[in-house]
C-alpha cells in the first residue's frame, strides 16, 4: 500500500471519533500563533524600547507576555487532551478491529502464524500507529496554515518583501529537508519493524521452549540467532538515525540562515527609510517564531516511516481472506444423520511451494448415523484428522459436501454449526486460568455442579480432590502444570459442557493409559448417551464397541462396518490391530 492509501484506511476504519480532531488542529493553530506572537512581541519590544519609540512600558510588556503564555499553555492543552483522546480511542478501535479481522480466519488460516509476531502487530506495531492520530495529522495541517497566517500578518504589517524572503526558507525547512532520504528511511523502517516482530517470535519459542533449549544445551545457539535479529534492527536504526542527524543538521542551519537573511533585508529597508527599527524587531521575531510548525514536520518524519510501516503489517493480517466464511443466507441447521459425500481436499501450500499441494483425501464417501457412536481409524497420514476439520469446517472441501440433517454445512451459519458440533482437539489449548474459566469458556452458564459433573465424567474427579484451591486451581501458561492426559481430558470435559447433539472426538484421549480411557469413555457414553459421536482413534482396542468403524487409508475409505465384520473379513482393520499388538511391549 502507499502511504495515501495507508492513510485513507486508517482514517476509515476510524472516522467515528476523528471529530474532536479537529478541536485539536484549531487548538493547535492559536497555540502556534501566540508563540510566534511571543517571538514577534519580543522582538518589537527590544527595538522599540531601543529607539525610544514605545507606547508601552516595561511592566505592560511583562504582563502581556505572561497573558499569552498562559493563553499558550491552555490552547497547547486543549491540543494535546484532544488530539490523544482521538489517538487512543483510534488505537482501541484498530486493535478491535484486528480482532475482528483475524477471528474470522482462525483455526486455518492462524494456524501458520507465530504467535510471537501476532502479539507484536497487535501491541506494538498498533502502538507505533498512535503517530500518525496524535503526532501527524495536526501538525501536517498547521505546518500549512501557520505559515501563510504568519507570512501575511508579516506582509501586512512589516513588508510583502520581507515575507517573501521568509516564505522559500519556510518552504525549504517543512516541504523539503524532511523528506531528504524518504525512500530509504521507509525501507528501512519496514526492515525494523519485520525485524522486531521476527525477534518478539523468537523470544515467545526460547520462553515457551526453555526446557528444551536447556535440556538440548541450545542457549547459545538461541543467543546467536538473536543476536543475528538484533543486527538487522541496528543496522535499520542506523539508517534511520543517520538521515535524521543529516534532515536536523540542515533544518538548523536553513533557520540561522533564514533569520539572518531576514534581519539582513529588513535592515537594509530600514536603512532605506522603508521601515522603523520597531518593524524591523517585529520582522525578526515574527521570523524566528514562524519556523516551529515547519521543524515539526520533520520531528514527526522519522517516526511516521514506521507508523506507515506497522499500518502495513497490521493490515497484511487483516486482509487475509478466511479459509471459511458465514453463506450471505444460512440455513437453519437441525441435527441429523451425518453424511460426507465425495469429498476430496488438499491443505493450501505456500505461494513458493513448488508443484500442486497433495491430495489429502480423494473421494470419501461415508454417512455417519445420528445418536451412534462412529470411529475412524487409520495409520498416521490418512486423512482421519483432516476429516474431522471438515465436519467442524475448520475447512471446505475442494469438492464434494458434507451435510448434517440434510444441510450442507457450507450453507449453515458457523455460529449455528459450532454449537451443532462439539470438538476435543488432540492438542488442545488451556488458557493461563483457572479451572472453572476453562471450563466455563464452553459453558459460561454452567454452575459448579455441572463443572464437577464433566470432570467427573472424563475421571478427574480424584485428581481435583487433592488440589486444594479446587475448581479454582490455575492450570498455568497451556496448561503447563496438568500432564499431557490431564489436559486432554479437562478438553474433553469442555467439550462435553457444550452439551451439542454431535462431539467430534480428535485423537481426544492418545495421552491417556488403557485403565483411564476406559472410564473416561465410560463417563462420556454415559454423559452424551443421545448425541453423535465421532472419534478419531489411535488404539483399535479401545473403539472396539462403536456401532460403526470406518477405517482410512492414503485419503481413501477402504472398509466400514462393525469391529466384529471387520475383524472376521481380516483386513486392514485386522492389519491395524495386528500392527499395535505387536508394538505392546512384551513381559
Amino acid at each position: 500500500m502507499t502511504r495515501r492509501k495507508l492513510s485513507l484506511r486508517l482514517l476509515s476504519i476510524t472516522r467515528r471519533v476523528l471529530p474532536p480532531l479537529a478541536a485539536s488542529i484549531v487548538a493547535r493553530v492559536v497555540f502556534l500563533m501566540i508563540g510566534v506572537c511571543l517571538f514577534a512581541l519580543g522582538g518589537w519590544a527590544v527595538a522599540s524600547l531601543a529607539a525610544g519609540t514605545s507606547a508601552w512600558s516595561i511592566p505592560v510588556i511583562i504582563v502581556c507576555a505572561v497573558v499569552l503564555s498562559l493563553l499558550k499553555g491552555g490552547a497547547r492543552y486543549l491540543e494535546q487532551f484532544a488530539g490523544h483522546f482521538v489517538a487512543f480511542h483510534c488505537l482501541a478501535m484498530l486493535r478491535n478491529y484486528f480482532y475482528d479481522q483475524l477471528e474470522p480466519q482462525a483455526p486455518a488460516g492462524t494456524d501458520r502464524l507465530d504467535s510471537g509476531d501476532i502479539m507484536n502487530r497487535v501491541t506494538k506495531d498498533i502502538d507505533r500507529v498512535e503517530v500518525f492520530f496524535a503526532h501527524t495529522l495536526a501538525p501536517v495541517t498547521t505546518a500549512v496554515i501557520v505559515p501563510i497566517l504568519t507570512l501575511v500578518w508579516m506582509g501586512m504589517t512589516v513588508s510583502w518583501a520581507v515575507a517573501a524572503v521568509l516564505g522559500p526558507f519556510l518552504v525549504v525547512v517543512g516541504a523539503i529537508i524532511p523528506f531528504l532520504g524518504s525512500s530509504s528511511t521507509a525501507r528501512a523502517a519496514r526492515e525494523l519493524r519485520d525485524a522486531r516482530g521476527a525477534l518478539a517470535a523468537h523470544v515467545t519459542d526460547s520462553v515457551q521452549g526453555v526446557r528444551e533449549v536447556l535440556a538440548f544445551g541450545a542457549q547459545e545457539r538461541r543467543e546467536a540467532e538473536m543476536d543475528d535479529i538484533e543486527a538487522h534492527i541496528d543496522s535499520g536504526l542506523g539508517i534511520q538515525g543517520r538521515w535524521i542527524a543529516l534532515r536536523r543538521g540542515l533544518n538548523q542551519a536553513a533557520v540561522a540562515v533564514g533569520i539572518v537573511t531576514v534581519a539582513m533585508v529588513a535592515g537594509s529597508e530600514y536603512l532605506g527609510g522603508a521601515l522603523t527599527l520597531p518593524q524591523v524587531g517585529l520582522a525578526i521575531g515574527i521570523a524566528m517564531g514562524s519556523f516551529g510548525p515547519v521543524l515539526a514536520v520533520e520531528e514527526f518524519a522519522a517516526d511516521l516511516d514506521q507508523a506507515f510501516a506497522s499500518a502495513a503489517r497490521v493490515f497484511a493480517i487483516t486482509d487475509r481472506a478466511p479459509a471459511v466464511a458465514d453463506p450471505a443466507n444460512p440455513v437453519p441447521l437441525a441435527p441429523g444423520d451425518i453424511v460426507i459425500s465425495d469429498v476430496t481436499f488438499a491443505y493450501p501450500t505456500d505461494e513458493d511451494a513448488p508443484g500442486p499441494a497433495p491430495t489429502v483425501l480423494d473421494g470419501v464417501s461415508i454417512r455417519i448415523p445420528a445418536g451412534k457412536r462412529t470411529a475412524i481409524v487409520g495409520a498416521s497420514g490418512s486423512g482421519k484428522s483432516t476429516l474431522a476439520s471438515l465436519l467442524t469446517r475448520t475447512w471446505d472441501p475442494a469438492s464434494g459436501t458434507v451435510t448434517i440433517g440434510g444441510t450442507n454445512v457450507a450453507d449453515a451459519s458457523l455460529t449455528d454449526l459450532r454449537s451443532t458440533v462439539a470438538y476435543a482437539p488432540q492438542r488442545p489449548y488451556l488458557f493461563n486460568d483457572t479451572l472453572r474459566a476453562n471450563l466455563l469458556l464452553a459453558a459460561p452458564d454452567a454452575t459448579d455442579e455441572d463443572l464437577e459433573s464433566a470432570l467427573e465424567a472424563v475421571d478427574l474427579t480424584d485428581w481435583l480432590a487433592t488440589e486444594k484451591d479446587g475448581l479454582d486451581t490455575v492450570v498455568g501458561n497451556m496448561g503447563e502444570r496438568l500432564s499431557g492426559g490431564q489436559r486432554q481430558r479437562l478438553a474433553l470435559a469442555r467439550a462435553l459442557l457444550r452439551d451439542a447433539p454431535i462431539v467430534v472426538l480428535d485423537e481426544a484421549t492418545s495421552q491417556v493409559d488403557p485403565a483411564t480411557e476406559a472410564r473416561v469413555r465410560e463417563g462420556i457414553g454415559r454423559v452424551a448417551a443421545d448425541s453423535t459421536i465421532v472419534e478419531i482413534a489411535h488404539r483399535i482396542s479401545a473403539v472396539r464397541d462403536a456401532d460403526q468403524i470406518i477405517v482410512m487409508d492414503a485419503g481413501r475409505v477402504i472398509e466400514t462396518g462393525t469391529y466384529a465384520e471387520l475383524h472376521a473379513r481380516g483386513g486392514a482393520l485386522a492389519a491395524l490391530e495386528a500392527r499395535e499388538t505387536d508394538a505392546q511391549p512384551r513381559a
